[in-house]
């Protein structure tokens, strides 16, 4: 009887570990970013001439490169994020490709969604469907998640020093005529998933677009906290003067 126990307890200890590690498995990759933040990229080179040669006219009419040309910004505000077992979704409103400060009216919502277990796909991917032809966003960690899927042999995961999608697209391999030449795209992800840089090349290593996230420049933040530290400064000072005023009137 203690044998049956024993083992039934035993039994009972590996079907949890084994329900655990598995739950731990699909439940591993998740959101690297935050509901409201807000993402901008910014275009720093756009050869039009040339990708309008390789993609076709109206390769800006739409998608994430509309309206897109050299100087411009797009910016996502994040609206809603949501991860289970099965889906990892992100809905972000976006705003195409500016170069005014004031963002004004977002042109629309749009959502990403991928399985929150990469080996759930049941076909060789790629990423056809947009027309930057990778993701600007992945769950993270995205190194990890990239290398699990099954791409085409378009793509290439490099996860030696940042998580980097190599593409090499050969003339004609997405329709007749589109490329219409060889071309090459690196595109470099940050630890929170996003898409970092972006160049897309011909030829010889020949940048005809080149797209990169939009940081806060190095000397801001200490410029920022030396304003602060200043201001609060003057107004000890003044706090301080004050006081010494009004204890010397009391005095007189």
């Amino acid at each position: 009887m203690k044998r049956k126990v024993i083992l039934l307890n035993f039994t009972l200890i590996l079907l949890l570990l084994y329900i655990g590690i598995l739950h731990i498995s699909v439940a591993a990759y998740s959101i690297g970013i935050q509901n409201d933040q807000e993402l901008i990229w910014k275009c720093k080179v756009c050869n039009e001439r040339q990708i309008t040669s390789i993609f076709g006219e109206g390769w800006d009419d739409s998608g994430i490169f509309e309206n897109m040309s050299q100087g411009k910004s797009m910016k996502w505000r994040i609206n809603n994020i949501e991860s289970d077992e099965v889906f990892i979704s992100l809905n972000f409103s976006i705003w195409r490709w500016n170069n005014k400060d004031n963002w004004g009216v977002k042109d629309n919502d749009s959502e990403i969604t991928y399985y929150s277990n990469p080996n759930d796909y049941s076909q060789i991917l790629n990423f056809s469907e947009y027309s930057s032809l990778v993701p600007f966003w992945f769950p993270i960690p995205v190194g990890e998640y990239m290398g699990e899927l099954s791409l085409n042999n378009w793509y290439d995961v490099d996860n030696r020093v940042l998580p980097t999608l190599n593409v090499e697209i050969r003339e004609n391999a997405i329709s007749n005529g589109v490329p219409s030449k060889d071309i090459k795209i690196i595109a470099i992800y940050n630890d929170q998933g996003i898409l970092d840089s972006y160049k897309l090349y011909i030829g010889d290593y020949h940048v005809i677009l080149d797209i990169n996230l939009d940081y806060l420049p190095v000397y801001v933040v200490p410029t920022l906290i030396g304003l602060v530290f200043l201001f609060l400064l003057a107004l000890t000072i003044i706090i301080i003067k004050k006081k010494k005023w009004v204890f010397s009137r009391n005095r007189e």
